[in-house]
């Protein structure tokens, strides 16, 4: 019975021509191609991508592609690991938005250990790629800075801004958890940072508890070090809580005429980049303006790991938005839409008028200095 029934089926298509059967195919309805809705880079828009994770899904690649030699291999027994692309969105979603791991362990389908695991590796890894993304600016590059920075209040020889800004963390527990209470009165690492004109960090200091002075971690810093030495051509603006030096200028602390005016203009304008910094950098991951729960070396790592991927992600232009069910939400890129976020920043400052009226070496010639630049340009 088969047999007879395969030889009716060829003698039915013997007699159809080639143009018949090519008819038949043109007719028949295009296939359903089904996305894979467990790989958030295929069924998420390029958009609906970067709201979540804040960046591209090619720049997810290429830091994959970059930190893919700091990861290593997990050896669970198992045999079925977790793929190093879906651990880095898991980390990059609880940076991005500040969720209890729990909850991405729910919504990612694997266990909180597991993304507690994966948010320290990753972290680790973007950390370990400081070097190539956080760097002061060579001589070449200083130039660039020096006239970009000019051209937002005609201030002459600026190379970087610095401020420090507290980052809230659980108690760290141990025998003095208490240098941690910042003077505001909750736990945090006082992170000193230092940016160009674009807003990208050029230092990042995450190492320091809430209790110690901006003044205090400047003065330990390797960027303190090469300016004092004379490695750097140019200067840094700093607010009050800091020494004048002569590579580090602070405003007049109480101007007594006009060129002292414009300059403190000039100063509080060009400086305000270092604020605008941290305030794109807090809204762009919102684990930063909540007390992070994670154990103290993780926390370093993860403020690291945001200021890297803030560097990215300014270089790349890569919009700053917000998640869609937040009130707040701005699809605009330019920075100055961002202001209350950098005013959130700055009402954080650690700023002690009293810093400025330390004595330090070089605070006489950093005084001179400045006096000149204010008789010269002002």
């Amino acid at each position: 019975m088969a047999l007879e029934l395969f030889c009716g089926i060829v003698d039915l298509l013997q007699k159809l021509d080639y143009e018949e059967i090519e008819e038949i195919r043109r007719l028949r309805l295009p296939r359903t191609v089904l996305r894979d809705r467990s790989d958030p880079m295929v069924y998420l828009t390029e958009e609906e991508f970067i709201q979540r994770y804040r960046l591209s899904k090619d720049g997810v690649r290429d830091v994959l592609e970059e930190i893919t030699p700091y990861l290593g291999r997990i050896r669970d027994g198992r045999g079925s690991s977790v793929p190093q692309y879906l651990q880095l969105l898991v980390s990059l979603r609880y940076m991005a938005t500040g969720n209890f791991q729990i909850t991405l362990s729910d919504c990612a389908e694997m266990s909180a250990a597991s993304v507690c695991r994966f948010v320290r590796r990753i972290a680790t890894a973007i950390a370990s790629t400081a070097p190539r993304h956080i760097h002061f600016p060579d001589h070449q590059e200083a130039h660039a800075i020096v006239n970009e920075f000019y051209r937002i209040a005609q201030l002459p020889g600026v190379i970087g801004c610095v401020d420090g800004i507290h980052i809230k963390i659980k108690s760290p527990g141990g025998d003095d958890p208490e240098q941690y209470r910042c003077r505001k009165g909750f736990m945090s690492l006082n992170v000193q940072g230092a940016c160009d004109a674009k807003l990208r960090f050029t230092n990042i200091v995450c190492s320091w508890s809430g209790s110690t002075h901006d003044a205090r971690i400047f003065e330990n810093s390797r960027i303190y070090t090469k300016l004092e030495h004379g490695e750097y051509s140019g200067h840094l603006l700093g607010d009050s809580a800091y020494p004048c030096t002569p590579f580090l200028l602070t405003p007049i602390l109480n101007p007594r005429n006009e060129k002292e005016e414009r300059y403190n203009a000039a100063h509080i304008r060009t400086r305000n980049t270092i604020e605008r910094a941290f305030g794109v950098w807090k809204r762009r991951f919102r684990i930063l303006s909540i007390p992070m729960q994670t154990k103290l070396g993780t926390t370093k790592l993860i403020i690291m790991a945001c200021a890297i991927l803030h560097n990215i992600a300014i270089s790349r232009q890569y919009p700053l938005v917000d998640e869609p069910c937040c009130p707040e939400g701005n699809d605009d890129n330019d920075v100055n839409e961002v202001r209350h976020a950098a005013a959130a920043a700055d009402d954080e400052d650690d700023d002690d008028i009293n810093g400025g009226e330390m004595a330090v070496d070089g605070a006489e010639e950093g005084a001179n200095k400045r006096r000149l630049l204010i008789e010269r340009w002002f």
